[in-house]
Order: C-alpha cells, then sequence, then structure tokens
C-alpha cells in the first residue's frame, strides 16, 4: 500500500465536556474532524495529559491520528497559519502489525526571496 495524503480543505472542532459525576472517562478531550473536497478524510483526537494514545490507523479511505494534548495547540496553529496543509498516512513494513504506519501533518509554502 502507498502514501494517502489529503489536503485539509476545512476542519471541525469538538472539544468535550469532563463527565465529573458519572463513571464515564474519556481519554480523549478534543477532536478535529479533518475535511478534502467535502468529505471527511481524518481525525485528530487529543488524549488528557498521562492518557495512553492508541496508534494511528487507515480505516475505509480515513486517516485516524491521535496525540497527546501538548500537541493540540501545535495542528490548531498548522491548520490556521498554513496554506495548503495535508495529513498523510504512510504505511510501515512491520511483520507483528499488518496494518501499522504513521499518521502526519504537513505544510506546504514557498518563501519568496526579497529583492
Amino acid at each position: 500500500m502507498s502514501e494517502t495524503k489529503y489536503s485539509i480543505d476545512s476542519y471541525q472542532i469538538e472539544i468535550f465536556a469532563v463527565d465529573c459525576k458519572g463513571g464515564r472517562t474519556r481519554w480523549g478531550n478534543r477532536k478535529i474532524r479533518l475535511f478534502s473536497k467535502g468529505k471527511e478524510a481524518a481525525q485528530a483526537v487529543f488524549a488528557h495529559e498521562g492518557e495512553k494514545c492508541p496508534e494511528p490507523y487507515f480505516s475505509d479511505g480515513k486517516i485516524f491520528y491521535f496525540a497527546s494534548d501538548s500537541q493540540y495547540q501545535a495542528v490548531i496553529d498548522l491548520l490556521r497559519n498554513e496554506h495548503p496543509v495535508f495529513i498523510h498516512w504512510k504505511p510501515v513494513h512491520d511483520p507483528k502489525e499488518s496494518q501499522d504506519g504513521d499518521a502526519f501533518f504537513s505544510a506546504e509554502n514557498t518563501v519568496r526571496s526579497k529583492k
């Protein structure tokens, strides 16, 4: 399988409340739904500090990116300040994990020289 790369056209931020009274807990407290050509192409989910994040994965054409809450601001800054922004899924050959791979963001920006 080759690398999958989506250009991010828009995004939706979801920030979850803490369930203080109930027994339900979330390992992730923030999610960014990422869209490419009007279709949801990926989700970036950020875990509470100290929580263990799941491994990233690729399923049904969608990239699932997981990171600690400390990475949230960097991703938001990238989405707000760089254009174009991409999210990638790059498969990694690992005999122990058949679906192993890396999910990551990138930006392409041309720096113009001053004359």
